[in-house]
């Protein structure tokens, strides 16, 4: 593989400790753990899923990613 190797190794290790980062900053409120990496909570009468190793969510059939908090704050007040 040649040079590529040191640059696959490199995005490898970027992708774990973005991953690790994600996890340790996530808020563990109002969610239920079933994984380490994975979490669910009930919005309006909807299950929101969470993975926040990945910062991905998924709500009403619909993917997402980013800020869930303030996915969930947004919601809560309507």
């Amino acid at each position: 593989m040649g040079d590529m190797a040191e640059d696959f190794k490199f995005l490898k290790q970027l992708n774990k400790d973005r991953k690790k980062r994600n996890l340790e900053s996530a808020s563990k409120e109002g969610l239920d753990l079933h994984t380490e990496w994975h979490w669910s909570r009930t919005l309006n009468g909807k299950r929101l899923d969470y993975w926040p190793s990945k910062n991905k969510f998924q709500y009403d059939g619909k993917i997402m990613c980013g800020d869930v908090d303030g996915f969930i704050r947004k919601r809560q007040s309507s």
